[in-house]
Formats: C-alpha cells, sequence, structure tokens
C-alpha cells in the first residue's frame, strides 16, 4: 500500500525565504560600499561589498537548484500544492522519495546523499518533465534556459578560478552588457556585473525600474517557482 504522497510548498516557501534574505544581504552590504570616509566614518572597501554580493548570489543559485530537486522527485513521488495541483503523470507516481530519485536518475542504486541529479542543466529538468509528466509548470525553465546558464557561469566564476570559469563569464558579461568596443575593463568580475543595472534580455519592466542583474536573477527565480509549484 503506497504511503501518503509528500508535500510540497513548504519547499516554495523555504525557497522564497532564502531569496529574500540574500536580497537583504545585498541590501544592506550596498550601504557601505563607499569604503572608508575619511571623516571617520566606517564603510567596507568596495572589493568586499562586491564579495559579499557575489556569496549571496552563489547561495541564491544553490537555493535554486535544491528547489528544482526537491519540487521534482516530490512531484514524481505524487506531491501536490495545499490548492490541489500537482503535474498530471504519464506512467503513475513513485511510492517514495527515494524511489522518485531512482526513477529520475534510472539508476537503481541511486544514493541522494553521494550521487547527484543533473538540476544544473536546465535542458535535463525540462526533458525529465516532459518524459515524466503530459501536463507540468517547468515550461518556462526551458524558455529561461540561457539565462539560467549564464546565472550558473556567474556562479561558477564566483567559486572557480579556472580558464573556462574565467573565459565562460566573460561570454556571459558581454551577453548581458554589450560594450561598443566588445570588451570588459580589466579586472571586471562577477560582482560588477551583479550590480550593474540590467539593460538587455530581462524585459522592459526590469530595466525601466532598473534592477541590478542580481534584482534580476532573484525575480527571476521567483517567477519562475510560482508557475512550478503554483
Amino acid at each position: 500500500m503506497a504511503g501518503r504522497p509528500p508535500e510540497v510548498d513548504h519547499v516554495k516557501k523555504t525557497f522564497f525565504k532564502e531569496i529574500q534574505a540574500a536580497e537583504d544581504l545585498v541590501a544592506k552590504i550596498l550601504q557601505f560600499k563607499g569604503g572608508i570616509n575619511p571623516a571617520g566614518t566606517l564603510g567596507i572597501h568596495p572589493k568586499h561589498v562586491r564579495q559579499v554580493v557575489e556569496l549571496a548570489f552563489m547561495g541564491m543559485v544553490a537555493s535554486w537548484e535544491e528547489f528544482l530537486e526537491m519540487v521534482l522527485v516530490r512531484y514524481v513521488a505524487g506531491a501536490k500544492t495545499g490548492s490541489g495541483y500537482r503535474p498530471t503523470p504519464k506512467f503513475g507516481r513513485a511510492t517514495s522519495l527515494d524511489h522518485a530519485y531512482q526513477v529520475l536518475s534510472n539508476n537503481s542504486k541511486f544514493n541522494p546523499k553521494k550521487d547527484y541529479l543533473k538540476v544544473t542543466d536546465p535542458s535535463w529538468v525540462t526533458n525529465q518533465a516532459d518524459f515524466l509528466f503530459s501536463t507540468h509548470g517547468f515550461g518556462d525553465v526551458k524558455i529561461k534556459g540561457p539565462l539560467l546558464g549564464h546565472a550558473s557561469s556567474i556562479r561558477n566564476r564566483v567559486a572557480h578560478s579556472s580558464e573556462k570559469c574565467r573565459a565562460d563569464f566573460k561570454s556571459t558579461a558581454l551577453y548581458f552588457l554589450a560594450p561598443p568596443n566588445g570588451a570588459l575593463k580589466q579586472g571586471y568580475g562577477a560582482g560588477d556585473l551583479l550590480v550593474t543595472p540590467v539593460s538587455r534580455h530581462f524585459g522592459q519592466p526590469a530595466i525601466q525600474t532598473q534592477l541590478t542583474h542580481f534584482s534580476a536573477f532573484a525575480a527571476l527565480y521567483k517567477a519562475l517557482a510560482d508557475k512550478i509549484v503554483p
């Protein structure tokens, strides 16, 4: 006899709290971006301000990926929202969360403590959803796949300084900024991009309200989560 389906609303609630915490941290740290005032007012060096923004963004991306995994696994196991919504399964539901991990990974020995689902890849997420559900709310993840990919390249540049991560981040920065000379200023980093207002790719409302790239990504993640867990 199958047990009670897992719940999913709390996953979205936790994710939104993580985003809010990241946004609050960035808002507070940007108040000190002027450095140390000669008059004696203490501040924080702009370099360190950008580092805090980078770490907040890295945490937000990680929270997004955790949200995707936890929701997808729960939907495969038959979870539904408090309002009664759930994707329509094509093949029935998994009998447990462990079984759902096995289904999604195509690995009967999958161990969530050691193994990983490919939630960093938007295409993998949407392909899984398309295969397992006849209707679902993951469609916009595919539509926004390019933006989500650029978010990953920003996160990876914060975490690593390899040549590949540097090259990927440069491509991302050029994608968003499109500088007239096709070049970035020397030393331009992830924090610089994240605190810069958007000018492309996020839509006119974001441009008109001068959302930073950090805030635009936060809004994107929340909008996608609302589609996935309505």
